[in-house]
């Protein structure tokens, strides 16, 4: 029992050190946010199109093993294993996204993701049009929607 709330809170741990650190979007001077937006969907439909989703399960043996337990004579085991699926296509849908937008002009802008302190509770003004160089008081939060925007911490409302 011990062994296995010690592997589920190693997975806890694991999956938190995953987290995102940063959120990226795209900034083209003279560009509306609409046109932006636009822009971005079709070169992720393009992306989609080309390399679509290609998802593969792994199961890899996770916490525990196997062991044997006296029990009249049969031996009985314990364990589990970790089962992950992945796209194999993802990183090349995100490399041609990211070389489409740049090809139409669009630079790569990098925000860090707001921090619990940072956002102290308080509400604030989302960001339509990022300054093209980043700024230090935007950061990406996740919306209830569990879409992702741009806040301003100079702007609480």
């Amino acid at each position: 029992m011990l062994r296995s709330i010690s592997a589920v809170l190693v997975l806890g741990v694991a999956l938190g050190a995953c987290a995102p650190t940063s959120y990226v979007s795209y900034s083209k001077s003279g560009a509306s946010g609409d046109t932006t937006t636009r822009t971005f969907a079709q070169c992720r439909q393009e992306a989609n199109v080309l390399f679509p989703a290609a998802v593969f399960t792994e199961s890899t043996p996770g916490f525990g093993g196997y062991g044997s337990i006296y029990s009249g004579g049969y031996g009985g085991g314990f364990g589990g294993s970790y089962v992950r699926a992945s796209d194999a296509n993802a990183p090349l849908r995100a490399q041609h996204l990211s070389d489409c937008m740049t090809l139409k002009g669009y630079r790569q802008v990098v925000h860090p993701i707001c921090t619990t302190a940072q956002l102290g509770g308080r509400q604030y003004q989302t960001v339509t049009k990022p300054p093209s160089g980043g700024s230090a008081n935007i950061c990406a939060v996740r919306t209830e929607n569990r879409t992702t925007a741009l806040i301003d911490l100079n702007k609480p409302l």
